[in-house]
């Protein structure tokens, strides 16, 4: 059985620990604008959260709009794509209209369970729904997880925490493995040349 997640305040108190112990900016690795894109949870509240400030209250609905508006925007700007294509491309995998699917992710209509969970699958969200209906405090306790197992796992100096905090990355997915030291440092470099390479070309 696989242990509980902590709750956010133990969450945060290992993680200024290990931030403390090791010598690093706590901005940088709880950065506050990464953690709201990977939880579509707005930034502001995102800092309120890691400032130790009470969760707001807010109503489950209103948190749903809001987030499904959030990943919109988002895929709209990673992607580049026009809201209107965007739209149609929603209408089609929810069997909705194009009308229907432009409130729904401008947040002004809320979506039923089903439409949620294609939603989900549309901006392909692990989580399934439950990346929309979780609390604030909740969802960044989740992201934090990440961050937690890394620092744990990690040397004083690990190339890959490294790697994270210079370019904002809140999580490297390693299914669960356990790099060497000299694993790590090679993965790192690579991906560090993979990166170098984008911005010479842009």
């Amino acid at each position: 059985m696989s242990e509980s997640p902590l709750p956010l305040v133990e969450t945060l108190a290992r993680l200024d620990a290990l931030i403390a112990a090791k010598s690093l900016d706590r901005d940088e690795v709880l950065d506050a604008r990464a953690l709201s894109g990977r939880t579509a949870v707005p930034e502001g509240e995102i800092r309120a959260l890691l400032a130790g400030e009470a969760p707001r209250d807010d109503k489950v609905d209103d948190r749903i709009r809001g987030r499904v508006r959030a990943l919109y925007e988002a895929y709209l700007a990673e992607s580049g794509k026009r809201p209107a294509d965007v739209c149609r491309e929603v209408a089609a995998r929810l069997g909705i209209s194009d009308k229907w699917a432009r409130s729904l992710l401008n947040g002004d209509k809320m979506p039923n369970v089903p439409d949620l969970t294609r939603l989900a699958e549309f901006f392909q969200i692990h989580q399934g729904t439950k990346f929309f209906t979780d609390p604030a405090a909740v969802a960044l306790n989740g992201a934090l997880q990440h961050t937690l197992q890394e620092l744990e796992g990690s040397g004083e100096d690990g190339p890959l925490l490294k790697f994270t905090i210079k370019h904002g990355v809140v999580t490297l997915a390693l299914r669960g493995k356990r790099l060497t030291p000299r694993k790590q440092e090679v993965l790192a470099l690579m991906l560090e040349s993979l990166l170098s390479g984008e911005e010479a070309e842009r």
